[in-house]
């Protein structure tokens, strides 16, 4: 099952989907209006509650004038992500608890294998961290997030050194 797809980056806009091939999808759209990251927050934050840095991540996708807003934990040895819909985006910040209290309404929940979810994530970013992938990704969004990528790859290696395509695919070494 594919878990997490980049839908699309350009112009100034970020697009991901979780669930994407299924009948229930959970969509994200992030603008660069407002200067908000959103991809690199977002493996920022699945990393620190992977490494138990923190039980939960909220983050702000800027939708102009809407946002989305993410919830990442882990509950029960599964990610659980939830996406709520807010009004307004021109107020919130990019991230923290604060977001927890902000006026959303639900769009999309799930809850995902570790390993399924990583993997996915971490062969989509991978589409963009170097060639025409990483041209495409600077030229329409912002700099690619290698320090958080390479973060959230060590973990994935660090959780299972059984994966060893992480290593063939990506180069990582241990």
């Amino acid at each position: 099952m594919n878990t997490f797809e980049i839908h699309g980056i350009r112009y100034g806009w970020f697009e991901v989907c979780f669930t994407p091939h299924s009948e229930k999808q959970g969509w994200l759209t992030n603008s660069d209006y407002l200067q908000c990251d959103a991809p690199k927050y977002f493996l920022d934050a699945l990393a620190n509650i992977l490494e138990e840095k923190s039980g939960e991540e909220w983050l702000c996708w800027q939708d102009e004038p809407g946002a989305y807003i993410l919830r990442l934990a882990l509950e029960n040895g599964k990610v659980a992500v939830e996406i709520f819909l807010a009004p307004d985006s021109m107020e919130l910040p990019y991230r923290g608890a604060e977001l927890a209290s902000a006026e959303k309404e639900f769009e999309y929940g799930n809850s995902f294998d570790i390993m399924e979810l990583l993997d996915d994530v971490i062969v989509e970013f991978s589409l963009y961290e170097n060639g025409n992938g990483l041209a495409v990704y600077n030229r329409h969004w912002d700099v690619f997030p290698e320090k958080e990528f390479q973060r959230l790859k060590r973990f994935t290696v660090s959780f299972n050194k059984g994966l060893d395509k992480y290593h063939k695919l990506f180069c990582l070494t241990y």
